[in-house]
């Protein structure tokens, strides 16, 4: 008897109609001759700080088919949060039924796109299971790690060769997004908007008072030279939300992809080969996808995921490396319009600067805070001297502040602080 599997997150409750009735109709769809469930076993996907908007569940399952003979099968099953646990926020964005088409509808169409023109591109996991009912949306997945796929370690981030694995693997989306606007006509509305729409101005700013005064607080704990300029160049809350507003239209003169809009590292999966080398690269987490400048995407993955050693030093070369395997995908899918230049890119990542700054400000914050089972929605996003008490340890937590003590100068050299 295999031992009993451990649970990442004891803290999880998982709802209770996530049980074997349920996935029978699934397994009848998915797997070859199915016949029954011998044993049933739903864990926590995840460790408490590694998602924030929705509830992962690792299925493990015994199953018997037709010829009498038992398998081991596992899936990834997602829904939403609890209304009062930070579900309602992520209902308000609408993350659930972008996701949903995402795996419905664009990733099957972009990899089609590849595979007429000869090359067989992998962007996501399959997604055997979709369902929408009342007040739900549920999404059930092939479990990747039965195939070796594993994160990387957040808090160290990407090498350079995981990173240029990930630059590779945004192109390749990019490119075929782009090209498929151009033969279908723009996309649903829903991907022209990211967080800051007009109808989220009253919540940034209720989050932005409760938020603003202890970010400064610990900045000035961060012992980082000249720490009083960099406070006094930071935009108040009203112009950041502004600049928001601003970064989410979406200029059609330029050129546009359709973001994976969360491009951080434990939205990244690899799996190896033999001899250590990365084999695989794909895709999770599609929920806020978002029609507008690759710069999006550019400085979310880099300002998050970069290892230390390599965040400031190679920026450059990151863009570099994004570039050549664009210009290759755009060609080999004909594009019909210019393709950027490298220096087009390198305008792009200064003009649309502040994503870095909001990135770094808002979900590394999240991105670089050790597990810790007070990590949740309601912590980052709510009010009251509990969540502002973890609000203040994430901003102190030393991983992050190391981060921002090389990002802040490098935003400054940039200009890009420069409101």
């Amino acid at each position: 008897m295999a031992p009993k599997p451990i649970s990442p997150n004891e803290h999880l409750v998982i709802p209770e109609w996530i049980n074997e009735e349920y996935f029978l109709p699934i397994l009848k769809k998915d797997v070859k001759d199915f016949d029954k469930i011998v044993n049933f076993t739903p864990i926590a996907a995840t460790a408490p700080g590694e998602n924030y908007t929705s509830i992962m569940v690792r299925i493990l399952m015994d199953i018997l088919v037709k010829d009498g003979s038992e398998k081991r099968i596992s899936y990834i099953l997602k829904t939403g949060l609890d209304t009062n646990k930070g579900g309602a926020m992520v209902d308000q964005m609408g993350l659930f039924p972008k996701e949903m088409e995402m795996y419905q509808t664009y990733i099957p169409q972009f990899v089609k796109l590849y595979k007429e023109a000869g090359l067989d591109i992998e962007l996501a996991p399959k997604c055997v299971h979709y369902e929408e009912i009342k007040d739900r949306i549920t999404l059930v997945f092939e479990d990747l790690s039965r195939q070796n796929f594993r994160n990387i370690d957040r808090l160290k981030g990407f090498d350079l060769p995981h990173i240029s694995c990930v630059l590779r693997k945004l192109a390749e989306l990019h490119a075929a997004s782009a090209v498929y606007r151009t033969v279908n006509g723009p996309y649903d509305e829903r991907y022209y908007n990211s967080l800051f729409v007009e109808e989220n101005r009253e919540l940034f700013t209720s989050l932005s008072e409760s938020n603003t005064a202890t970010f400064m607080k610990a900045v000035k704990e961060w012992d980082i030279p000249e720490s009083e300029r960099f406070i006094k160049e930071f935009p108040s809350d009203t112009d950041a939300f502004e600049e928001g507003i601003r970064l989410n239209k979406v200029d059609e003169s330029e050129f546009n992809v359709l973001n994976h809009g969360d491009s951080w590292s434990n939205n990244i999966m690899f799996n190896y080969k033999a001899n250590g080398e990365i084999d695989r690269t794909v895709f999770v987490d599609l929920q806020m996808a978002k029609w507008g400048s690759p710069a999006q995407d550019l400085w979310y993955m880099i300002v998050t995921s970069a290892s230390l050693d390599i965040k400031v030093t190679e920026f450059d070369h990151f863009i570099q490396i994004y570039h050549n395997r664009l210009t290759e995908c755009l060609q080999l899918l004909n594009y019909s319009k210019r393709i950027p230049t490298l220096r087009d890119l390198h305008v792009m990542m200064i003009r649309r600067g502040s994503w870095g700054i909001f990135t770094a400000t808002g979900v590394m914050v999240a991105t670089l805070m050790p597990s810790d089972k007070d990590s949740n929605m309601g912590n980052m996003m709510g009010e009251g001297p509990e969540a502002e008490a973890h609000r203040y340890k994430t901003y102190t937590n030393p991983y992050y502040v190391k981060a921002m003590r090389q990002l802040l100068p490098f935003f400054h050299r940039k200009g890009i602080l420069d409101y």
